[in-house]
């Protein structure tokens, strides 16, 4: 059973490619879904040295300019998909951004 919406807002499932910055540490990924407050971005990067809280930078690309946003670190997974392992975090922005 789900337990009670914790967003503000609403996110939609996308696919855009994303750039993080965390520290001195740069990798890619993707942004498996997206709201105007935070996404769920997802890596092949297992190495990637992130904990909650962390402070990271994204630079998101939605098909019309990359758009960045600072944000942090409210939760981490690690998720098995189409038979890969996959690191999985969720960000809450430190602004709103505008959706396309």
């Amino acid at each position: 059973m789900a337990g009670p919406e914790r967003r503000s807002q609403r996110r939609e499932r996308v696919d855009y490619p994303v750039r993080i910055r965390s520290g001195e540490e740069e990798f890619d990924g993707s942004v498996d879904n997206l709201g105007a407050n935070g996404a769920l971005i997802v890596t092949s990067h297992l190495e990637a040295a992130l904990d909650v809280g962390a402070a990271v930078s994204l630079e998101i690309d939605m098909g019309n300019g990359p758009v960045s946003v600072d944000g942090e670190v409210l939760r981490i997974e690690q998720e098995f998909a189409e038979g890969d392992v996959r690191l999985a975090f969720a960000v809450r922005f430190s602004r709103p951004i505008d959706l396309p």
